[in-house]
């Protein structure tokens, strides 16, 4: 059965902020016109049938102009199966009214917005060009617009963020009483502007403390946790990660995009000249059985109903599950990971140890 979800690849920014790792480069109107038509080549060439998830990421989608906004967007909605969810990344400085109305028009039904802090200092040290009051504007014109499902990112582990500016940012996001919310460690990658700067990681005592803090604060307001890095109030989890997190396959264009597809993991080419001449492809993994069992736990343990042992073995086997077990044990044994309605799935514990169960587990 083909795939049913999309990922879309748009680099441009307006800024780089000095901690991305992503494809990215600053926006440029003569690019991203070129880009686009790129893109819908590649689009074009995948043959799609209907999809019940579409997602947008970046970069920044709402760099582009309104023009190239609107012809993205209405050949991507003639794809979107009845009902289904269709995403787009935002950053609170380059979202206004006209581009909220091009989504609408557009069937986009879920908007994430980078908002990653409420604090001017730390915003500041993030290289983020928005401030609360932006956030503020942004949701109450995407509810204006029937826009209800929207998602807040925030940083956090991050030097010079204390617990009382982590606690301010999160009740500042609480207030705007949004559905969904994701929380993520800043990791420094090689290439970016803080890993140049040789700014380091916060030690993982305080990024975990953080970490159980944010937990403690969302499970008390009503959101559940069902991934690592996400929560959500029922029935908004995000449909098209859950697609990755399940580790079911999925198409993907743009630049540096990762797709997978007939059993074949694939990244397009990180070179932008290369994509404007619609050479998309980089490299590819042709996925061995070893591999996919490896793939398939990192996905689906970092769920916190984790998978049902039932589906691990009808995708691979009765010895591959038995083999597992053995190997989960010494993890159940230690309160990292448990058996609850026949699924497997990581304690409170365990998801702050992913990394040692993997290795364990492998």
């Amino acid at each position: 059965m083909k795939p049913s979800s999309l990922y879309v690849h748009i680099p441009f920014c307006n800024h780089i902020c000095p901690y991305c790792d992503f494809p990215k480069v600053v926006y440029e109107k003569q690019w991203a016109f070129s880009y686009l038509n790129s893109l819908l080549s590649e689009l074009d060439s995948l043959s799609l049938d209907k999809l019940d998830t579409i997602y947008i990421g970046g970069g920044t989608p709402t760099s582009l102009d309104i023009s190239l906004l609107d012809k993205l967007l209405k050949k991507l909605s003639s794809y979107l199966n009845e009902g289904g969810e269709f995403s787009i990344e935002a950053n609170p400085d380059s979202l206004d009214e006209e581009k909220i109305k091009v989504f609408s028009k557009n069937k986009i039904n879920r908007v994430s917005l980078g908002v990653q802090s409420t604090i001017k200092s730390n915003l500041d040290f993030l290289g983020r060009k928005h401030n609360y009051e932006d956030v503020k504007k942004c949701v109450e014109l995407l509810r204006k617009h029937c826009i209800n499902n929207i998602n807040c990112d925030l940083i956090y582990a991050y030097n010079g963020l204390s617990i009382k500016d982590l606690n301010k940012t999160i009740e500042d996001i609480l207030a705007l009483n949004v559905p969904h919310v994701s929380a993520y460690s800043l990791i420094l990658e090689k290439g970016t502007l803080f890993y140049n700067k040789g700014i380091k990681e916060e030690n993982e005592d305080i990024a975990a403390s953080q970490y159980e803090f944010i937990l403690n604060k969302l499970r008390n307001c009503g959101y559940k946790r069902y991934e690592v890095s996400n929560f959500a109030k029922n029935g908004f989890e995000c449909k098209h990660n859950l697609v990755y997190w399940k580790d079911e396959e999925y198409y993907a264009i743009g630049l540096g995009a990762s797709s997978y597809v007939k059993g074949i993991r694939s990244k397009n080419t990180l070179n932008l000249s290369s994509y404007l001449k619609n050479e998309f492809k980089g490299s590819y993994e042709v996925v061995g059985k070893e591999d996919d069992i490896k793939y398939f736990l990192l996905t689906n343990l970092r769920l916190e109903d984790g998978f049902p042992l039932e589906k691990f073995e009808q995708r691979f086997s009765s010895f591959d599950k038995d083999i597992l077990l053995k190997k989960a044990k010494k993890m159940i044994d230690a309160s990292l990971l448990r058996i609850k309605n026949d699924r497997l799935m990581a304690t409170d514990k365990g998801l702050l140890l992913l990394d040692y169960i993997l290795i364990n587990l492998f």
